[in-house]
């Protein structure tokens, strides 16, 4: 009968692969580090991921699910204004309180074949979803919602890497611009101009 797999364990070595990634960076990071800083053997490590591209690629599902877990509650506010901005500051709060894993998105969308760019699939559905609701509403402008999700999604992550990862800037100078600047470009004239930013 096979052993099933331990998933307090599976957490242990993602959490000693984030540890091992963020002190001595992904291209220096070796597994068998990993291993010893888990507290298993080299070995135990390949039963949960198969290689260290594999330990990388689960780090950065889970901090796509930490922002589709912000953004979630902020897109269901009644008024598309607010949503509009406690949406943007619940995805770059989790990018600053997660700068670690936004360097290593940004480093396996430089591994990626061809540049190809990765999406977080969940986080996408729920940005189409609000547009779509909104659009049919008349909240926000007659937008294509998936065009409008990618573009809306790619503007906040452009903004928390300049902020975080290749410039130190004041994230926060960038959150306010941005935020008027998508109430402008998608609210419609007919939604809530209620609340201030």
């Amino acid at each position: 009968m096979a052993k099933l797999a331990d998933p307090n364990r599976r957490e242990d070595i993602l959490k000693a692969a984030r540890e091992v990634f963020k002190q001595s960076g992904y291209a220096k990071a070796h597994v068998a580090e990993i291993a010893q800083r888990a507290g298993v053997a080299k070995g135990t490590v390949y039963l949960y991921f198969e290689s260290k591209q594999a330990m990388l690629d689960a780090l950065c599902d889970r901090y796509q699910e930490m922002i589709a877990d912000a953004l979630l509650p902020t897109l269901q506010n009644p008024d598309p204004r607010a949503a509009i901005k406690e949406a943007v500051h619940a995805a770059l709060a989790v990018a600053s309180r997660e700068r670690d894993l936004l360097e290593l998105l940004d480093l396996r969308l430089g591994l990626a074949a061809g540049g190809a760019a990765i999406e977080n699939p969940r986080g996408q559905k729920i940005l189409r979803r609000f547009f779509r609701e909104r659009v049919a509403s008349g909240d926000i402008q007659d937008y294509d919602p998936v065009i409008a999700s990618e573009l809306t999604a790619g503007f906040v992550q452009w903004i928390s890497k300049l902020c975080l990862l290749w410039r130190d800037l004041d994230i926060s100078r960038y959150e306010d611009t941005a935020v008027r600047m998508l109430q402008q470009a998608l609210l419609s004239k007919n939604s809530s101009n209620g609340g201030s930013l």
